[in-house]
């Protein structure tokens, strides 16, 4: 499993905002706070601003902030936004159809092995971020 750099400054964006509270950041603050280009930046933002995660506000003293507060925010959740929880194995993809799956002796382990890898990262908060 690897997880793409559009999730990982996903991630940081998010706990960027946590840390700056109910006080909205700009485009151009995130990509400088993040060394991303404001192109990039903008891209996860509408990402993020799709799924409700954050909330945008126009004018001077607008931009972006979360619209919840960080501890009911998931990794899981945020890096479900980018697309970054592929299946382990091919053969957990509800759309793959294996042939081997009634006789395979190992599709136990890899179901097991994404089911702690999921649950894992459902239980990594936002909060948890911002504390280290």
């Amino acid at each position: 499993m690897k997880i793409s750099s559009m999730g990982r400054y996903a991630v940081r964006i998010m706990v960027e905002l946590a840390k700056h509270g109910d006080g909205f950041l700009s485009v151009s603050e995130l990509s400088k706070t993040q060394d991303a280009s404001v192109k990039y930046t903008e891209k996860i933002i509408s990402m993020l601003l799709k799924a409700n995660l954050i909330l945008s506000v126009r004018g001077a003293q607008g931009g972006y902030r979360l619209v919840r507060t960080p501890e009911e925010y998931s990794v899981r959740e945020i890096l479900a936004v980018t697309g970054d929880l592929p299946k382990l194995a091919p053969c957990l993809e509800s759309a793959t159809k294996c042939e081997r799956v009634g006789a395979c002796s190992s599709l136990s382990c890899w179901e097991k092995l994404d089911g702690l890898i999921t649950e894992y990262l459902q239980s990594v908060k936002l909060s948890d971020l911002i504390s280290g």
